[in-house]
């Protein structure tokens, strides 16, 4: 069901429409990539496994999406919403949602 879809835990505002509006459009395009603010992105979905696309990249700097995308340019993808992925405090410090979490 698609209530038991797995969501990462560094995603706190992603939510089963968007993992739906992946999954759909992958039936027109033949990549999915959901950007992150910082650079990167938080969801990378594909109609067959390309493996060369984790290939090549500085993981966890602000160019993994560009690279990304540039081995992608003569591909069919569609691009989701910018959303926000937690890596370091600096990612929540001013995200109302975890105030209550945190020390002051």
């Amino acid at each position: 069901a698609a209530s038991d879809v797995y969501k990462r835990q560094d995603m706190y505002d992603l939510n089963e429409n968007d993992l739906l509006e992946a999954f759909t459009s992958l039936d027109h395009h033949d990549y999915v990539i959901g950007p992150a603010i910082d650079g990167g992105y938080y969801l990378l979905g594909m109609k067959i496994f390309n493996p060369a696309l984790f290939s090549n990249k500085i993981w966890g700097t602000d160019t993994v999406l560009e690279t990304t995308l540039e081995d992608l340019k003569s591909e069919n993808y569609h691009l989701l919403a910018t959303k926000n992925d937690i890596d370091y405090f600096e990612d929540i410090k001013d995200i109302e949602i975890f105030q209550s979490f945190l020390k002051n």
